[in-house]
């Protein structure tokens, strides 16, 4: 099956330089929830800079029902997941069908501004495309800063990883653990400390 993934950007502007770096950073998020899953995946196509708004579509090997649950899930994760539209299209005699939330009883999207079924406003005209630009706008930016002080962090503890287990293979020092000697700590040698820091740094990788 083929996933669709684009973004719902109102006005006439669909793409820029931050609307692309939005789009690829949260598809990056998407696969990794894919292979926590143990779902494979692989790129079909991808349109990141076409002017009305950046596509890439995947293909699929699982149950319609599982890829959609997983769809929406992460639509639903996060306040500016919900800018994203993941259609999940299947091919049924013959002919394609895109799977919708109600044949799964799965939650309607909601309005990105008061929170009621997002069709209802649509069809309302409820609040201005001024409105929903600026909320879209406060959405990419704070989900870009996140984003930011996350590539910071994994970059701060790549580094002190490697300070770790540079220092632990350093040889003379006093009284701490090395290759040769553990006078300060005779319940740990170099083997014991790099496996402590190989059981740290799992339990973070596993908190989301």
């Amino acid at each position: 099956m083929v996933v669709a993934c684009k973004l719902n950007i109102p006005g006439p502007v669909k793409n820029s330089a931050a609307i692309q770096a939005f789009f690829t950073a949260g598809l990056a998020r998407l696969e990794d929830q894919w292979l926590a899953c143990g779902q494979p995946f692989e790129i079909a196509t991808s349109w990141e800079v076409a002017p009305t708004g950046p596509e890439r579509f995947y293909l699929l090997y699982s149950a319609g029902v599982n890829v959609k649950e997983g769809t929406v899930h992460f639509e639903e994760r996060q306040p500016a997941n919900r800018l994203f539209d993941l259609d999940v299209l299947i091919t049924n005699g013959g002919e394609s069908h895109s799977l919708s939330r109600g044949d799964f009883d799965l939650p309607v999207r909601t309005c990105l501004i008061c929170g009621r079924p997002a069709k209802e406003c649509g069809r309302s005209r409820r609040h201005s495309v001024e409105e929903l630009q600026a909320r879209v706008a406060k959405l990419i930016d704070e989900a870009t800063a996140a984003n930011q002080r996350e590539t910071v962090a994994e970059q701060l503890a790549d580094q002190a990883v490697k300070a770790m287990l540079n220092e632990v293979v350093t040889w003379p020092k006093p009284g701490l653990v090395d290759p040769v000697e553990h006078r300060a700590h005779p319940d740990m040698d170099v083997f014991t400390f790099r496996q402590i820091v190989r059981n740290n740094l799992n339990e973070f990788s596993d908190v989301d």
